[in-house]
């Protein structure tokens, strides 16, 4: 990759991350709610997370099908961000967390507990921080 378009994936990949990090905000201010919406910082949490691997893997110059299994993300990038990897494992399971508490349920399976929630924000903060150490 020659150093114009290694700068122009950098470009891309902030602006994935900006857009995650909107998402975490918005996370963190439903779970700041009385009482707590934890279905839906359930799921800007696992929108965080999608748009956080799609920005490791466009500033890596690969590009992506469309998506939304993080388990696929975190498999594609991990390998390519070893540093990251236990990070990137640990938001696999948040794949769910897209449409399971976003409709009406099935069943009565309660959503993410406020710990499991702030365990989230804490990890999408980590690798936020190490994307913005990228650029």
């Amino acid at each position: 990759m020659n150093d114009n378009d290694r700068s122009a994936s950098l470009e891309e990949a902030r602006r994935w991350w900006r857009v995650a990090a909107e998402d975490r905000r918005v996370a963190q201010a439903c779970l700041a709610m009385d009482p707590p919406s934890l279905g839906n910082a359930a799921y800007h949490c696992q929108q965080a997370a999608e748009k956080l691997m799609k920005g490791l893997l466009v500033s890596a110059g690969l590009g992506f099908r469309k998506v939304h299994d993080l388990d696929e993300l975190a498999s594609v990038t991990a390998p390519l961000y070893p540093e990251l990897a236990d990070d990137l494992d640990h938001c696999r399971p948040f794949t769910s967390w897209a449409t399971e508490y976003r409709y009406p349920p099935e069943d009565e399976s309660p959503p993410p507990s406020p710990d499991a929630i702030s365990e989230a924000l804490a990890v999408l903060e980590r690798l936020l921080a190490a994307a913005a150490r990228l650029t």
